[in-house]
C-alpha cells in the first residue's frame, strides 16, 4: 500500500498500535497536562527515523564516531565548548543548526560547509540546552543521531548525557580501553532509562581507538581479543563489542582525503621504509624528522587525518597496489572496522526500530501519572494500561522483555546450560525470526518453523524448575517461540496446541 511506512521505518505495525492507542486515550482526558504529554509522545512515536545515540565516558572518540557515521566532519571534536552539548543531527532540506537555550527559546544558525558544529555555534555566556543540526546528509535518511559529551565530569555523570541517552532507541556505547568506570556507565545509562528498557537488544558496545591498547605495529590482534573478552562480560547489556579504529573510519567515510594527502602517502612510500616505520614510532619522532621527504604542513595533515596507525596502514595499502585516492579510500573504509558497526545498526536497530520505537514508548507511558485525581482521566489511562497488556504480548516486545533474562542470568538469578544460554541470547538479540532462532538470517519459513517447534518443549522443561525468576523468563521464551511458529504459517504441536498463553 502507498501509505505503508518505507522498510526500516520505526512506525512499524507495533508502534502504529501503539499511536492509536495514545490518541485513542488522549481523547478521552480531561486534564491538559496529560493531553500535552500524549501528544508529544505521538509525535516522538510517529518520528520517520529511529533515533541512535552515541555514548560513552570522557575521550572516548565519541565525536569521531559520529562524524564515521555521518560521512562528514560535523560533529565537534577537540576541547570546544560543543563538545560538552548534547547534538542531534537530523535529516533536512536546509543545512542549519538550532540552538536551544535551557529558558525554552532558540535560535538558528547557519551551518556553514565544511566548519561543522564548533566553528559556526557560539556558546560563550550562554545556557544552552543542546543543539539540532537539520543538514540534506544521505547518511541521516535511515537514522537520526545522537552526538554526547562524555559521561564523566569530576567523577559525575553529565544529566544531559543520561537524558539524550534515555530518549533514544538504541545506543552505540564507545569504550577505548574497557574498565569497570564502563560497568558503572552503563548501568547508570541504563538506570535512567528504567532498567530494562536499554540492554543487548538495543546498545551496541564500540572498542574505540584501537591504536592505543598496544605498542604492536598491528593492534588488531589486542583490540579482537578485548573486544571478544568484554562482548562476553557485557553480554547481558550489551549486543556485541565491535572494535573500530575511530580516525581511519572518520577520515576513510568523509570527504577531506584529497589526491594531495595520496600523493604525499606516495612520496612517503617511496622512502626508506625501515627508517619511515622507526620514525613513525611516535608522534614527536614523524614531527622532527629533518629528512623527511614531506614538508611540515604535509605531515601535520597525514595525523590529523589518519594518525600514526593510519599512515602505517596507507603505505600497507600502496604496498598492496592501491594506489589511487579511490581505492585507498576503500582501503581505510575495510582496516577500520567500521563496517561492523554500519552493519549492526543496519540489521539490529535499523531492522528492529518498531519493536526498539514501541518499547521506548511503552517504557514512557509508565512515567506519564497514573494516579490522577480526575475520575475520567483514571478510568481513560485503566483502559489505556489493559490495552498496554495487551500489546506486550506482541512477539516483537515480548523479545525487548527478554533482555531483563540476560541480566538476571548475568547477576547469578538464574541458572542455565551453555546452550540454553545461547538460546536465550539469540531470543532476546535475534533482529528477525531466524536469527532469534539462531539460523542464518535466509533460513526460508520452514527452516524457521522447524527451529521454533525443536525450542519449545526445551523451553517447556525448564519452566518446571522451582526458580520463579527462571520460570517467568523462559516462559516468555518459550511464548516467543510459539507467536515465530504461528507466524511461519506452522501448525502448532498438539501438546500446547490448545494452550492460552500465560501471563
Amino acid at each position: 500500500m502507498s501509505g505503508d511506512p518505507p522498510p526500516g521505518s520505526p512506525v512499524g505495525p507495533v508502534t502504529s498500535r501503539l499511536v492509536a492507542l495514545c490518541a485513542g486515550t488522549r481523547d478521552r482526558l480531561r486534564t491538559p497536562e496529560l493531553r500535552e504529554r500524549l501528544d508529544a509522545l505521538v509525535r516522538r512515536l510517529s518520528e520517520p527515523r529511529i533515533r541512535v545515540a552515541v555514548g560513552g565516558r570522557m575521550n572516548a572518540g565519541k565525536s569521531t564516531l559520529a562524524n564515521a557515521l555521518l560521512q562528514e566532519r560535523l560533529a565537534a571534536t577537540g576541547a570546544t565548548e560543543t563538545t560538552r552539548l548534547v547534538t542531534w543531527f537530523r535529516h533536512g532540506h536546509q543545512a542549519r543548526i538550532r540552538v536551544h537555550h535551557r529558558d525554552g527559546t532558540d535560535r538558528l544558525v547557519p551551518l556553514v560547509p565544511g566548519d561543522g558544529v564548533g566553528a559556526t555555534v557560539g556558546t560563550a555566556g550562554e545556557e544552552i540546552s543542546h543543539l539540532t543540526v537539520e543538514t540534506p546528509n544521505d547518511a541521516l535518511t535511515r537514522h537520526t543521531l545522537i552526538d554526547t559529551p562524555g559521561m564523566d565530569s569530576l567523577s559525575k555523570l553529565d544529566p544531559d548525557s543520561l537524558a539524550a541517552l534515555g530518549d533514544a532507541d538504541a545506543v552505540v556505547y564507545l569504550m577505548p580501553h574497557p574498565g569497570e568506570r564502563d560497568v558503572e556507565a552503563i548501568d547508570a545509562v541504563r538506570g535512567w532509562t528504567g532498567g530494562l528498557r536499554l540492554g543487548a537488544a538495543n546498545m551496541l558496545g564500540v572498542l574505540s581507538r584501537i591504536d592505543t591498547l598496544s605498542g604492536d605495529d598491528d593492534p588488531w590482534p589486542t583490540a579482537r581479543r578485548v573486544a571478544e573478552r568484554y562482548a562476553g562480560e557485557l553480554r547481558a547489556v550489551l549486543s556485541d563489542v565491535v572494535p573500530v579504529a575511530g580516525l581511519l573510519a572518520e577520515t576513510a567515510r568523509g570527504p577531506d582525503f584529497s589526491e594531495s594527502d595520496a600523493r604525499a602517502l606516495r612520496t612517503l612510500a617511496g622512502a626508506d621504509r625501515g627508517g619511515v616505520l622507526r620514525k613513525l614510532r611516535t608522534v614527536q619522532r614523524f614531527r622532527g624528522w629533518e629528512e623527511c621527504p614531506l614538508a611540515d604542513d604535509a605531515r601535520e595533515r597525514l595525523l590529523d587525518l589518519l594518525g600514526l596507525h593510519g599512515i602505517r596502514v596507507g603505505l600497507e595499502l600502496l604496498d598492496e597496489g592501491r594506489r589511487s585516492t579511490p581505492a585507498l579510500l576503500d582501503g581505510f573504509a575495510e582496516r577500520s572496522g567500521i563496517e561492523a558497526v554500519l552493519e549492526r545498526i543496519e540489521t539490529v536497530f535499523v531492522a528492529g526500530a518498531d519493536r526498539l520505537r514501541a518499547s521506548a514508548g511503552i517504557a514512557a507511558l509508565e512515567h506519564l501519572g497514573w494516579d490522577t485525581p480526575d475520575e475520567a482521566d483514571r478510568r481513560a489511562l485503566l483502559t489505556l494500561q489493559s490495552e498496554l497488556d495487551r500489546l506486550r504480548l506482541e512477539p516483537a516486545l515480548r523479545q525487548v522483555e527478554l533482555a531483563a533474562a540476560l541480566v538476571d542470568l548475568e547477576a547469578g538469578r538464574m541458572r542455565l546450560g551453555d546452550d540454553d544460554v545461547a538460546r536465550l541470547r539469540d531470543l532476546a538479540t535475534g533482529a528477525d525470526p531466524a536469527r532469534m532462532l539462531g539460523l542464518d538470517a535466509d533460513a526460508g519459513p520452514a527452516a524457521v518453523a522447524a527451529a521454533a517447534t525443536a525450542q519449545i518443549p526445551q523451553w517447556r522443561r525448564l519452566e518446571a524448575r522451582p526458580s520463579r525468576v527462571l520460570q517467568r523468563h523462559v516462559r516468555t521464551a518459550r511464548e516467543l517461540c510459539e507467536a515465530i511458529l504461528f507466524g511461519a504459517g506452522a501448525p502448532a504441536p498438539p501438546t500446547w496446541q490448545a494452550r492460552t498463553p500465560s501471563r
